[in-house]
């Protein structure tokens, strides 16, 4: 798509949102983490053509790449107005929410595996490591270029705890070529408001900056749904000269979220007039704060090789004190509480990576290769009031009284867990051939983990050494097709990344492995893209019940997925775009014994807890006028179950969405946003049929955004 379509697109969808820069380093056949010039579709989540730097790090693009990818850019967030990160995510094929404000509200699904623990979330490539099943950062799209989702195993670029996906967030960068400089501000229901400024570009020939800071209030659409947040993305870049490039950057976030835990159900269903109450208790805290500082240097030491290196340093502050559960009373009048539970995390993560990227023809071939050493190391302190008691009784109908926090046991610091982690990883690409090219990759990690139990002194400590890998190859047999095949291996943490099930240390990493074939192809007619993929993941190694001693945890699991999905992204008529996709997936246990009660239950062949089969998003626009541009959205996920057994779901639904768009001028566009445009009840997630996790009602947005 040409330069001058896409800027006259992001005027009329309002996204007042810069255009990406010419990479810094015009060597094309080296990867690279600057935003490439090749503009994308408008409206797409494809953009084939595009580097893409979560899928490799050979500076290949979606269509070298024999894996599935997907990218959102900024333009395209504003114009769905998506102001949360990882409502980006689940834009894409097959990638779905499970939310809670226990894993931080951030919790994703993808091909079949649900979790942080199976789907990884970086920031311009940098892992974030999980804490007990949390991620708290990011949680604004205000500073962001773009989001990349790497579908499948991804092990073997970013380490353990990437079986079902990566998805990187990828932040706004200084700019030395032009000087930006955009606000936005907005209101909306529920005495909703948002605003935030952007600015960067040269301050001379050596210095440039970059400065994105925003903010967010809402009163809820209940008393405990309210939060306030401030988000910060500041860099410095120095070039000294043309061949090396340093940004040292600070992304912080401070969130006091809402501490909305689930609606109970009654006889299994909703109670109509309890939609929009809260049992939370009225001193509830669900509060995080992120900080992560950066320093990254990128040296084109000669034209054939590259030099890259990040030091990192990061911080999350995070504290919880809630009753968590809710759940009528038999005869269906009052709503028992209980769970009061206060957890806080103090977690530091410390880094390093540095890769050398080598371009040579070998043996007349074209190739690309990059080497490189990854080591973090990980420190969380976890203090709870485990084992978290308290109970209390309240009238939802009448006289409806919060209450206060209350424990009977104190909180005390309970668990100091450290992880260790360096790995050496690589990675190959070579042109057999103008129609072959075979992509191929390798990582080791040497993992330590103490874990010390500040309660009893007990101290458990375990080493584990993966390692996993990945090949393809990508045939283009017409200028318009290409077709790929891949098979890559994963881990998973057992228990989250900071953690050991059940206090042992006698387990090994939950691994992975997955067979997966694609197409991927354009139609130049209606200037569009296209990718299907079917591909099929094993993931051995679950927990599992002895069965012979019920008592005895057994690592002898297996849980599989063998799924289908299918994007298109076009303009089929002048004007007017269309992005769409759809997942279809079969998700089961194979060899999973549960213990209930003192008994030993088979789960084979039930689906996995929290997995939807079906899923499929749509996002069209039409431009009518030079000044006007309506979009219009659906999003469907499919029923889900809540219980190993299967007995009991989340029942399926479909979301839809619409925003009209004014430009007023070329510097000022005011939008209109309505989400959930039926106004219709909805599980994000949940217990069966004792308590859901709604999602939000009908809401209205004003937004105006500017460029001056």
């Amino acid at each position: 798509m040409k330069t001058a379509q896409s800027l006259h697109r992001l005027a009329l969808a309002g996204a007042a949102l810069a255009l990406p820069p010419a990479a810094a380093m015009a060597q094309a056949t080296l990867p690279t983490v600057e935003i490439s010039d090749i503009q994308g579709k408008p409206g797409a989540t494809l953009d084939l053509d595009l580097p893409n730097s979560t899928a490799s790090r050979l500076g290949l693009s979606a269509r070298e790449t024999p894996a599935s990818v997907s990218t959102l850019s900024a333009a395209d967030m504003a114009e769905r107005n998506l102001t949360r990160a990882q409502d980006v995510a689940i834009q894409m094929p097959g990638v779905t929410q499970n939310p809670s404000p226990g894993n931080g509200g951030t919790g994703l699904v993808a091909r079949g595996f649900n979790g942080h623990n199976s789907v990884a979330q970086m920031v311009d490539g940098t892992r974030l490591i999980v804490a007990s099943g949390t991620i708290t950062y990011p949680f604004s799209t205000w500073p962001l270029e773009s989001v990349e989702v790497l579908r499948g195993p991804a092990s073997v670029l970013y380490g353990d705890g990437a079986i079902g996906a990566a998805v990187n967030y990828v932040t706004k960068k200084p700019r030395f070529d032009v000087a930006e400089r955009e606000a936005f501000v907005s209101g909306g229901s529920y005495g909703t408001v948002q605003g935030g400024v952007g600015l960067r570009g040269p301050i001379n020939d050596v210095l440039a900056y970059s400065l994105y800071v925003d903010a967010a209030h809402s009163d809820g659409y209940r008393r405990d749904d309210g939060y306030e947040r401030q988000n910060i993305s500041a860099a410095l870049a120095i070039r000294p000269t043309s061949a090396l490039r340093i940004d040292l950057s600070l992304d912080a976030g401070h969130n006091d979220d809402s501490t909305y835990y689930g609606t109970p159900l009654r006889n299994g269903a909703l109670v109509d007039s309890l939609r929009r109450t809260s049992f939370n208790v009225g001193d509830a805290t669900v509060n995080y704060n992120d900080r992560m500082w950066r320093a990254k240097i990128d040296w084109q030491i000669s034209d054939s090789l590259r030099l890259r290196n990040e030091s990192y340093y990061l911080t999350s502050k995070r504290h919880w004190r809630n009753s968590e559960s809710y759940a009528f009373n038999t005869a269906g009048t009052l709503v028992n509480r209980s769970d009061y539970l206060e957890i806080l995390h103090d977690q530091e993560q410390t880094g390093n990576r540095i890769d050398l990227g080598y371009v040579r023809a070998l043996a007349g071939l074209k190739n690309r290769f990059v080497i490189g050493l990854d080591y973090y190391r990980t420190k969380l302190l976890h203090t709870n009031n485990s084992p978290y008691g308290g109970t209390s009784t309240v009238d939802p109908f009448s006289n409806f009284a919060a209450g206060s926090f209350t424990s009977p046991v104190p909180t005390t610091p309970g668990r100091r867990s450290t992880l260790e982690t360096a790995a050496l990883f690589a990675e190959d690409s070579i042109e057999l051939s103008p129609q072959w090219k075979l992509v191929a990759g390798l990582r080791r990690d040497a993992m330590d983990f103490d874990n010390q139990d500040l309660h009893t002194g007990v101290d458990l400590g375990k080493k584990y050494h993966p390692v996993t890998g990945r090949v393809g190859a990508v045939w283009t047999p017409l200028q318009d097709l290409s077709v790929y095949g891949q098979y890559g291996t994963g881990t998973d943490p057992l228990s989250g990344a900071l953690s050991l099930p059940n206090g042992s240390s006698s387990y090994d990493l939950t691994r992975g492995r997955q067979l997966e074939f694609g197409l991927k192809g354009a139609m130049p007619a209606i200037q569009g893209e296209w990718t299907a993929a079917v591909y099929r993941i094993e993931k051995r190694n679950i927990l599992s019940r002895d069965a012979i001693n019920p008592l005895v945890t057994q690592q002898i699991g297996k849980q599989s997925s063998t799924g289908i999905e299918l994007a298109l992204a076009a303009e089929p008529l002048r004007n007017w775009t269309v992005d769409a996709n759809a997942a279809f997936l079969r998700a089961r246990y194979e060899d999973f014994q549960e213990l209930v009660g003192t008994a030993l239950v088979s789960r084979d062949g039930m689906v996995p807890t929290n997995v939807p089969e079906r899923s499929a998003n749509l996002w069209t626009g039409y431009r009518f006028t030079p000044q006007w541009w309506a979009g219009f959205g659906a999003q469907y996920v499919g029923q889900r179950y809540s219980n190993n057994a299967n007995t009991t779901s989340l029942p399926a639904y479909t979301v839809l969405n619409a925003s009209l768009a004014w430009r007023y001028s070329p510097q000022l566009t005011l939008s209109l946003a309505v989400n959930n445009l039926a106004d219709r009840d909805y599980a994000l997630s949940g217990t069966g049929n004792v308590r859901w996790l709604l999602g939000a009602p009908r809401t209205v947005q004003l937004t105006a955004r500017a460029r001056f």
